[in-house]
């Protein structure tokens, strides 16, 4: 059975102030703003916030890693929500093994009602709060948001290379780590930790991309995602990303990204 692991350095964070990117769009960028103290560690994240006047829309980015660690800093994707007027919430959350499942979704979770209870402060539309992950993140941001209890309900979320049934993987270290007890002796626990299993009729639409090569995480996770939001009526766009395996499309995925960024936006219209 193959092992979804994801793996990359990590890439250089700019922390200046009041940065400008292609099509001259600007935004203040904070760093490490903290969302979440347990004991004393703290979880934050880094904040982009466009220079537009107004109420904006905001979207939580949510890492990968195999859920160990943060391989994937989610910079690139950050700056472009940023470029196209969103308020971005780039987060970071406690790893496996340490801690385990449901640690990770519940501060995700925290994350996204942090950013809605400061709304006010950032010139945030409460009513237009988003998810964008990839990866682990990917599993995370739909975890927290697909079946939520509580505001921010969310517009939409974004996935890429989506662990989406964890039992497919029933010998795999790095579920085991997050879950902490074998599939064999908790097939519930690997099930509950699988967001196929947490998609109801008023979760929010979902834009779903994956790479065509991907042997980390198959690509069939996506078409099994993408099949239980269809089953509930939910919408669901999929996108394959030709050519690309799971880190690649990480990386080179760029056309998928802003399919995904225009998927977001059309949301917020709802």
């Amino acid at each position: 059975m193959k092992l979804f692991i994801f793996s990359i350095a990590t890439l250089f964070v700019a922390a200046c102030a009041g940065s400008k990117f292609k099509g001259g769009s600007e935004y203040a960028y904070q760093q490490n703003v903290i969302y979440k103290t347990i004991d004393t560690q703290q979880l934050g994240g880094d904040l982009y916030i466009p220079s537009s006047p107004g109420l904006k829309p905001a979207v939580v980015v949510v890492h990968g890693g195999g859920w160990t660690n943060r391989s994937g800093d989610m910079e690139g994707v950050s700056k472009k929500l940023a470029n196209a007027g969103f308020v971005v919430f780039n987060i970071t959350y406690r790893l496996a093994p340490d801690d385990r499942h449901p640690a990770q979704v519940n501060d995700v979770s925290a994350a996204l009602e942090w950013l809605y209870a400061n709304a006010g402060k950032y010139q945030i539309n409460p009513q237009q709060i988003s998810g964008w992950g990839y990866s682990a993140g990917a599993h995370l941001i739909l975890m927290a948001g697909l079946d939520r209890q509580q505001p921010p309900y969310l517009s939409s979320i974004v996935a890429g290379g989506t662990p989406a049934d964890l039992t497919k993987w029933p010998n795999s270290p790095l579920v085991f780590k997050l879950i902490g007890k074998p599939m064999s002796d908790a097939k519930a626990a690997w099930q509950n930790a699988s967001p196929v299993n947490h998609v109801v009729s008023n979760s929010p639409p979902v834009f779903l991309y994956h790479g065509e090569w991907d042997k980390l995480v198959e690509i069939e996770q996506m078409n099994l995602m993408a099949a239980a939001l269809a089953a509930k009526e939910v919408t669901v766009e999929s996108h394959t990303v030709k050519f690309l395996g799971h880190f690649a499309t990480y990386v080179l995925a760029g056309g998928a990204e802003q399919q995904g960024i225009q998927f977001t936006r059309k949301q917020l219209a709802r």
